[in-house]
């Protein structure tokens, strides 16, 4: 699956500060927020694509085997690199949710076969519904995302009558119609925060200390840097400048350096420094320097006041993606949405509903000019927390069956009677398919119906004049023809018509879509002849879907497609659907065109110069496969097109490695070969002590804002064997942070916990 960056707005910006440390609000790719070895090849991998921070890393005087170990975990990374598209079927999703939406339908309503209007963690597995800590005391929180009824619909280029979309299939999205929320299930007060008893929370899956509440507004003041624990003289790299602590003083004053600029900060102070805001959260004073320390907060931004409608955090100040929706902070009350609507109160007599605080989307996708999400692409809340994706359509590519109406000019059916001339160049409306037997002849829809007993299969028929066979004038009625299995034209019978009444007198039959799924119907009278193909399904659909094609006549002989032979006319062909109230002239339209069913309507104003209509009938129903899941979850289709994104899965010596909180580290080897490792898990004589000859570990640990994850044998074969259990992952139960893999060759490795 493709991840979609916001095409018609500004990108999402990041505060790009690397290093140790916890992960605050607007920080890059909060990987170590989920340790756990169950979302392998996540975080490296997330939904196919990967991490460019990746870095492998071995030992400068590694054996073999760990190279070895690194380059089949190297191998299976890029294989995993990979964008997938389903070209038709069902999808299953583990960690999200997945529905098929009808086109031209909302992606969430009230309707049974769309998704609900509110989403939690039963839904979505990353969501969190848990209890924090506050002022003290324990407070019930969890996470919604929340769609406004009826406004994130998926549309094509005739519901949406914007012919741009082509064949495509997009999903539209009117303004504030996404939202996420944060809510209190228990009575909280978020007003009594301070800096030194903030508000702390998981937003959006990022750390967010809310130091204080506007006591006469909605406005709060929050970090949203970076956190880091720093001793004296230690660095980190920030939006690329280096951030020494030079010293803490007794009093709480820090001195930072930021690229040759110094600056004292004082206790609980912020400031500026060469580019870069640094807040100084906290110190501890020892009189040994080298034992003094502190937690600054870091970032292009260290803190931040916002207030409804503002930007979220990153965004463009003029032309946000995502602006805040905050509301009752200084409340003293639980949190509550109505369904369906996701900012009102429960009650519309109640004048509180407790504190909220969430985002919500400020574009709107109502054309083809704002680039909305398409087959394979999917719409990434802030902090790509969540994925709303448009994953693949339900019928596949080839599954389509060509249907074309023209006029023939000289069409020789005169073998249905014998030889009689007066049909060996007849005037008719030649109706034919690519597939045999995909057309049948209605046998109940004709009058005369003696010349058929039962339903005829075939590829071909014919509507002409009833005058042709009787030598009677009668504009109310035409006569039929079809093909048989001998290729021999056969009279059907007629159908008796007026410009009032429709009358059936075919259907197709490919695959799934066959009987009253696509019938043919036409009228015959003082206006011509108008045949029709009529969608129809009782649950999606709601009312009959038309294209509808208007042949004129003279005397009863039917003479163009139109009233002008060899022109495209607008009204000509026309496509309506009674469930949508929708009703478009297409004859003129030079763009392929797809319907409500997912029919296809092929350039109708080339078609049109040559008098005739052609359409792909899909073989069901056409519906949009909608998943929305977390960083964790993962996506399969059935009747997929995986495509293999070459990466550069870079590798370094451990003494190539500066700073590891720079990199997602893959570090390869124990301990005694590989110094990195030692950073994570701990000395060679303790690794020893822990595990014997046949066993290896494969830990993940928090790496700042990063992972790190060693994979570490007792032995260079031991260490080989585990990158096997990594680089065939699928077969092993991995979870939580840390496995251990036993076994003596590599074929007998077994994993278990711990």
């Amino acid at each position: 699956m493709q991840n979609f960056a916001l095409k018609a707005k500004s990108a999402i910006k990041k505060v790009a500060a690397l290093g140790a440390g916890a992960v605050m609000l607007g920080a890059t790719v909060g990987a170590a927020a989920a340790l756990d070895l169950g979302e392998y090849p996540s975080p490296f991998i997330v939904s196919g694509k990967y991490d460019s921070s990746n870095v492998l890393v071995v030992g400068a005087s590694a054996d073999a085997s760990d190279t070895l170990g690194a380059v089949d975990i190297s191998n299976g990374l890029q294989f995993e690199s990979k964008t997938c598209s389903g070209s038709g079927g069902s999808v299953t999703v583990s960690g999200g949710v997945t529905e098929e939406i009808p086109l031209g339908s909302a992606v969430a309503d009230a309707n049974s076969y769309t998704f609900d209007t509110e989403l939690e963690d039963d839904d979505i597995n990353t969501f969190l519904d848990t209890t924090i800590t506050f002022q003290s005391a324990d407070y019930d929180v969890h996470e919604v995302l929340a769609f406004a009824d009826g406004n994130s619909t998926i549309e094509t280029s005739l519901t949406s009558a914007d012919d741009d979309y082509e064949t495509d299939v997009a999903m539209e999205v009117m303004g504030d119609a996404i939202k996420y929320f944060y809510l209190f299930d228990q009575t909280i007060q978020p007003n009594k925060s301070t800096a030194a008893l903030p508000l702390e929370i998981k937003f959006l899956g990022k750390t967010l200390k809310i130091t204080n509440v506007d006591s006469s507004s909605n406005k709060f003041t929050a970090y949203v840097g970076t956190e880091y624990f720093m001793g004296v003289a230690d660095s980190v790299e920030v939006s690329g400048k280096k951030v020494t602590l030079a010293n803490v003083g007794s009093g709480g004053a820090i001195v930072v350096d930021v690229d040759g600029v110094s600056e004292t900060i004082p206790a609980a102070g912020t400031e500026t420094v060469n580019g870069i805001e640094i807040t100084n959260d906290e110190t501890f004073y020892e009189d040994n320097k080298d034992q003094r320390s502190a937690t600054l907060v870091i970032g292009k931004e260290s803190q931040e006041t916002y207030q409804d409608g503002d930007p979220y955090v990153g965004e463009d100040e003029d032309d946000p993606n995502w602006v805040w929706d905050i509301d009752n902070l200084n409340d003293n009350a639980a949190s509550s949405l109505l369904a369906g609507a996701a900012d009102v109160p429960t009650s519309t007599a109640s004048t509180s509903y407790g504190p909220k605080l969430g985002i919500e989307n400020d574009f709107v996708w109502n054309d083809d000019s704002d680039n909305p999400i398409g087959v394979g692409e999917c719409l990434d809340l802030p902090n790509n927390y969540v994925a709303i994706c448009l994953d693949s359509l339900t019928v596949k590519d080839d599954d389509y069956l060509t249907l074309t109406f023209e006029f023939d000019t000289s069409a020789d059916l005169s073998k249905s009677c014998g030889g009689c001339t007066a049909l060996t160049a007849a005037k008719a409306i030649y109706i034919h398919t690519n597939k045999d037997e995909t057309l049948v002849v209605d046998d109940s829809g004709l009058d005369n119906s003696g010349n058929i007993t039962s339903d005829k299969k075939t590829d071909k028929i014919w509507l002409t004049d009833l005058y042709a066979v009787t030598g009677a004038s009668d504009t109310d009625k035409l006569s039929v023809y079809y093909e048989d299995t001998d290729n021999k034209v056969q009279y059907a019978g007629y159908v008796n018509s007026d410009d009032s009444a429709a009358v059936e007198f075919g259907y197709i039959e490919s695959d799934n879509t066959k009987g009253s799924d696509a019938t043919l119907y036409v009228t015959a009278g003082t206006n011509g002849v108008t045949p029709e193909v009529r969608f129809y399904d009782a649950t999606y659909l709601s009312s009959y879907e038309n294209i509808s094609m208007n042949f004129s006549a003279t005397a009863d002989v039917i003479k163009a497609l139109g009233d002008t032979l060899s022109s495209e006319e607008a009204g000509e062909v026309v496509w309506s659907s009674g469930g949508k109230a929708l009703l478009t002239n297409v004859g003129t339209k030079d763009e392929d065109q797809r319907t409500q069913y997912g029919t296809i309507l092929r350039d109708q104003k080339s078609h049109g110069a040559s008098d005739e209509v052609v359409m792909e009938i899909p073989g069901d129903e056409v519906f949009a496969n909608v998943v929305i899941k977390g960083t964790a979850a993962t996506t399969s289709t059935s009747s997929s097109n995986c495509a293999i994104t070459k990466v550069d899965v870079k590798s370094m010596l451990d003494t190539e490695v500066t700073n590891p909180a720079n990199y997602n580290l893959i570090v390869v080897g124990g301990p005694a070969i590989n110094a990195i490792a030692e950073q994570f898990i701990g000395s060679a004589d303790d690794f020893r002590a822990t595990y014997s000859a046949g066993e290896a570990v494969i830990k993940l640990v928090a790496n700042g804002d990063k992972v790190a994850m060693v994979v570490a044998g007792y032995n260079a074969m031991d260490t080989r064997r585990a990158a096997k259990v990594l680089s065939n992952y699928k077969d092993y139960a991995l979870a939580g942070t840390s496995v251990t893999v036993k076994g003596t060759t590599l074929t007998d490795m077994t994993v278990v916990k711990g």
